[in-house]
């Protein structure tokens, strides 16, 4: 197949006509069955790369979904490639890459793309189901993660500390009088004011650190790997940002916030970095507002 060939589209006719010939193969049968027993996308994904790699075989198989969110593949990427784009019902299911250090044969692109017939339905169910899941973890008036996430992504970041001993840090951060904005604007502005918020905080912080709308006017950032002298740096970024900015309604809404910090670095107990943090929030609020505050 041509190098540079461009992605060709297997979709719900190619599932029909490959799954009507009848072909017995144990190791197509294999496959089929395993990735009916997965609904989840990484486990899904990787039993399909890991099992095309060696069926055609490839030196790399690799997956992309439509808004390149989802990765997965092994292997390494090598000259001769094979890419199609998957698809059923007018819906666009992402991309696989298949690769080696030498040109595929007819017989084995024949192969390849009746395995990937056979990955059609179950990797429509399992990106629904993502998709469900992705849902009841963002907040719908923000649309960053929530609280539940929040719960679930500490949880992770406690365990990583526990077996690797890297520092991390929480800042949480508070619009500050904002129920004078709600009684003075109405809701309709206190919700702008919180979309205005939670979009400059995302573009403010690191690309690995992750935000969260905790509850009302609250947001909670997860700094990775960061200690006390990285969390006191973006906070007072993320302070600056917030002030600068103003929010358009029927007239213009300054906004400010107050930000509590803790590190793992800084405490015994791991556990109480969203306590402490949140006493380093009320301390800046106690002080006046629109400042950073470390709790040791």
């Amino acid at each position: 197949m041509n190098i540079n060939s461009p992605a060709k589209v297997i979709g719900l006719d190619s599932y029909r006509s490959h799954t009507s010939q009848g072909d017995d193969l144990t190791s197509i049968s294999r496959l089929a069955l395993k990735l009916q027993q997965s609904i989840e996308i990484e486990p899904l994904m990787k039993v399909f790369c890991e099992e095309t790699a060696w069926l055609v075989p490839c030196d790399s198989v690799s997956y992309s979904s439509v808004d390149q969110i989802l990765n997965f593949s092994t292997g390494e990427k090598q000259l001769h490639h094979c890419k199609y784009r998957l698809s059923l019902e007018g819906e666009d299911l992402g991309e696989i890459f298949c690769s080696r250090d030498t040109p595929f044969s007819i017989r084995e692109t024949d192969l390849l793309e009746r395995i990937l017939s056979l990955l059609i339905y179950p990797l429509r169910n399992a990106l629904m189901y993502h998709n469900a899941i992705a849902q009841a973890h963002r907040d719908p008036l923000t649309q960053i993660s929530n609280r539940a996430a929040f719960n679930e992504a500490i949880d992770k970041e406690l365990s990583s500390y526990k077996r690797h001993q890297a520092d991390f840090s929480l800042m949480v951060i508070d619009v500050d009088h904002f129920k004078k904005v709600n009684d003075t604007y109405g809701h309709i502005a206190g919700d702008k004011v919180l979309k205005s918020v939670a979009g400059v905080i995302r573009q403010t912080i690191r690309r690995s650190d992750e935000v969260f709308r905790y509850g009302g006017e609250e947001f909670v950032v997860i700094l990775s790997n960061t200690k006390k002298g990285g969390a006191k740096f973006i906070a007072e970024r993320v302070r600056k940002e917030i002030e600068k900015l103003i929010v358009e309604l029927n007239e213009s809404i300054n906004v400010t916030a107050s930000i509590g910090i803790s590190s793992s670095e800084m405490m015994e107990d791991v556990s109480l970095t969203l306590e402490h943090a949140d006493k380093a929030l009320y301390q800046a609020k106690d002080l006046g507002r629109n400042q950073v505050v470390f709790c040791p």
